[in-house]
């Protein structure tokens, strides 16, 4: 008897902590601010995703603090997330969003101040597809083309898609993407393309062509000669997908590794440390706000999608892809990094 009573004040004492812990997390948020860091410029399809979020993530946070977002650009989301790993509160109050490749920086033995699977995920609000897209006034019209002319296309930096995809596609295929890195937001590369200073991008993710530059698909004003993703897009019948390329098993693997971030296209972290009782009340909040129907009736006005990743599903992904064989990692950061 005495043992059981025992065991009885200790499970009751775990519950209370447990309750108390989940009270804590809801009361912290009471007349607080969550800031969503964007690790780039304004008037990208990030810096758009997360605007989205913040008009209605506060509906779903007990004591509905006010969420606002802050750009953070800089070596291509790096500094961003270097700030949400080491710099930021523990708290729930800081939140990231960039690039889903900058996960990926250390298995590729990038310089990094960061352990992605230590971040605590929040989840991803859409799962994308990369398009290789080249200007109608490009004498490039197809993916082979690119074997047979120089095509210049943008990047903000080596960690964006915009520079992995086109010199995996170099490395692998024998293209001749030349990539011109250094570009500060997505306006400014859309701008060069413009003026002919580039042939195109490839990288750039098909919601962000349907929400930041709808023109260039209505208006024509674009050629989409290739899809980066591990599924063919519904949208894009017809564009060829990047894995009909591939002639061996190696090149499958290597380029299921480098299409895998596109799962977690648009992904929210916050700080390793983060109370588990916290960080469940931010997935689960993240959950309610993407299926809400203002949110999604918003997401369509602005033309981006929502097909949307739990945290746990994106904590599982990124655990997955750490699971490569090294041998396969390898070659894979030598074809992105372009060497």
């Amino acid at each position: 008897m005495a043992e059981w009573r025992a065991a009885l004040a200790i499970t009751s004492a775990l519950a209370g902590v447990a309750a108390a812990g989940t009270a804590g997390a809801e009361d912290g948020f009471q007349g607080r601010q969550i800031t969503i860091h964007v690790g780039s410029g304004p008037g990208g399809a990030y810096d758009t995703f997360a605007r989205l979020l913040a008009r209605h993530l506060a509906r779903h946070i007990p004591g509905n603090p006010a969420v606002v977002v802050t750009n953070v650009p800089g070596a291509s989301g790096r500094r961003m997330i270097n700030y949400i790993y080491n710099v930021a509160p523990k708290d729930g109050t800081a939140i990231g969003t960039g690039l889903s490749t900058l996960a990926f920086d250390p298995l590729m033995g990038e310089a990094s101040q960061f352990d992605a699977q230590k971040l605590a995920w929040i989840g991803s609000s859409n799962k994308e597809t990369a398009a290789c897209i080249i200007w109608n006034g490009s004498p490039v019209k197809s993916i082979e083309d690119v074997k047979q002319r120089t095509t210049a296309v943008g990047s903000s930096g080596p960690s964006s898609t915009d520079s992995i995809y086109p010199n995996v596609l170099n490395a692998l295929f024998g293209m001749q993407f030349k990539v011109v890195q250094g570009y500060a937001s997505a306006p400014e590369m859309s701008l060069a393309i413009e003026r002919s200073e580039l042939d195109g991008r490839c990288g750039l993710t098909w919601s962000s062509l349907q929400s930041v530059n709808a023109d260039w698909i209505s208006g024509n004003k674009i050629r989409i000669i290739l899809q980066f993703a591990l599924e063919k897009h519904a949208d894009l019948a017809g564009v060829p997908f990047v894995f009909d390329l591939a002639q061996s098993e190696e090149e499958r693997q290597i380029l299921t590794l480098w299409a895998a971030p596109n799962q977690m296209g648009r992904p929210y972290f916050t700080a390793p440390g983060t109370p588990p009782a916290t960080l469940e009340l931010l997935r689960r909040a993240f959950d309610a706000t993407i299926r809400d129907p203002a949110y999604v009736a918003d997401a369509a006005k602005v033309g981006v999608g929502a097909d949307p990743m739990t945290g746990e599903e994106v904590e599982a992904l990124v655990k997955k892809v750490y699971a490569t064989p090294q041998a396969i990692v390898e070659k894979a950061g030598v074809a992105a990094r372009g060497k």
